[in-house]
């Protein structure tokens, strides 16, 4: 067939390719906030309920995880590969008023009027920082104070206009206009906690009224919410996972479960993890369950590239990757190729019980393009233009296979006389490795594709 544009006719087709996740499913976690709740300040560290007083300076920061919308979470988990880890080169504090109740939703939230620095205890929750409250940005919080000035009594040393009045412009807005805290009146499930506590219901980590420590690492532990929890209304995205306080640098590495949507809208379990070294099936890592995030090469196209950083480092991404099949045996070896997929390596007679027209559609070729088929940009981050040339007027079809040979994309196209233009929305392609492939009337052309993010 001539290629010669003045002897054929032109078919352009677009194809618009957005970023989506490597599962078919709607949720997924969107970002980290860390926000700094308050700074202790030379009133606060007046108060020493039960012989344990703040140091000058602590800062108390709350963990929110950002949400799509409609999804929960489950549980906030350590275990043997994935452990949850949380640390500081300084103690935590932790209020010693407050025995058999270790975590955020347990509190009592009148129990500040007369301990008005319970309200910067460390603890792990999922959405609660009360029985009877939500956690929310200060940000987002309308309704007012109930926890900082005149609403305690000043702590042990009774301080006039009492405790949590700092307005250090480094903690946002201070705890007397907002206290991150909304009512919550929705009847919940079952909590479940599991790894934290000893035979007589002690809290053995740092969290625990009587706990002194700057680190705590669990391989085998749990607190689960049978129900899920969303994030409240106001800033329904942000789900508060933990409220901790000293006067070091924080790190930490969490992992969640949680309830979401998939594409077919069925309700399903997913675990996010916060290190990729060791994957579980089904277990998606999110760079924005580490603290602090970490940067470096995030490209995808590259052999550099990590699902644990959440920004690009300068210099980061240096060896561009070339996917192919990398078994010298197949027919369509690449000596170039630097990432193997073996789905793409074809033997014949024998492609992995696939048909090999489709997945080696130019095996007697021995390459993977067509001399009628023109492709550009490739790899690309779309749009990508398929460009066809055909002898004749015809109706043809336009399908895109997935690396396994399993049909994604379908539509009729018309070939005619003119350049026709044909946009094809197939926004729900996971990034990969793609078969575009055309057929009519004595018409079978085909090329592959690379999908990458576009971000």
């Amino acid at each position: 067939m001539n290629r010669k544009k003045q002897s054929v006719d032109s078919l352009v087709i677009t194809l618009v390719f957005l970023f989506v996740s490597t599962f078919s499913a709607i949720a997924q976690i969107k970002g980290l906030s860390v926000e700094t709740y308050y700074i202790s300040d030379v009133n606060d560290i007046t108060d020493n309920t039960g012989g344990r007083s703040l140091s000058l300076g602590s800062k108390t920061y709350r963990i929110y995880v950002e949400l799509e919308a409609g999804s929960k979470v489950r549980k906030i988990y350590g275990d043997s590969l994935h452990p949850l880890s949380i640390m500081s080169d300084s103690v935590f504090y932790n209020n010693n008023d407050r025995p058999s109740n270790e975590f955020g939703y347990e509190i009592q939230a009148s129990w500040y009027e007369d301990n008005p620095t319970l309200a910067l205890d460390s603890w792990l929750t999922l959405g609660l920082a009360s029985k009877t409250h939500k956690g929310i940005l200060k940000s987002k919080d309308n309704d007012g104070d109930i926890v900082a000035g005149s609403n305690n009594l000043g702590g042990t040393a009774a301080i006039p206009g009492g405790l949590l009045v700092n307005n250090d412009p480094l903690m946002g807005l201070p705890l007397t206009t907002a206290d991150g805290l909304v009512p919550n009146t929705i009847v919940k499930g079952t909590w479940i906690d599991v790894g934290f506590k000893d035979g007589f219901g002690n809290d053995t980590t740092i969290f625990g009224a009587d706990s002194i420590g700057n680190e705590f690492k669990c391989y085998g532990c749990a607190l689960q919410q049978t129900l899920g929890v969303e994030g409240p209304n106001q800033d329904s995205s942000r789900v508060l996972v933990a409220q901790l306080t000293t006067t070091g640098e924080l790190k930490f590495e969490l992992n969640l479960t949680l309830e979401q949507t998939d594409i077919n809208g069925n309700t399903v379990l997913v675990d996010y993890v916060a290190t990729d070294d060791t994957l579980r099936p089904g277990e998606v890592v999110s760079p924005f369950l580490s603290y602090p995030l970490a940067c470096g090469c995030n490209d995808p196209m590259y052999l550099e590239y990590s699902g644990s950083y959440t920004c690009l480092e300068e210099d980061s991404c240096k060896t561009l990757i070339v996917f192919g099949c990398m078994d010298t045996m197949a027919c369509n070896y690449n000596p170039n190729a630097n990432f193997n997929i073996s789905s793409l390596c074809c033997y014949p007679g024998y492609c992995n019980d696939l048909d090999i027209s489709l997945v080696c559609p130019t095996l007697n070729l021995g390459r993977f393009a067509s001399s009628n088929v023109l492709v550009y940009p490739n790899p690309s981050i779309g749009p990508l233009t398929v460009e066809l040339y055909a002898d004749k007027k015809q109706q043809a079809t336009l399908e895109v296979y997935n690396a396994m040979g399993e049909l994604v994309y379908a539509d009729r196209i018309a070939l005619s006389d003119k350049v026709t233009l044909s946009d094809h929305d197939i926004t729900f392609l996971q990034e990969g490795v793609y078969l575009v492939r055309v057929t009519g009337d004595q018409l079978n052309e085909s090329i592959r594709i690379v999908k990458r993010n576009n971000n």
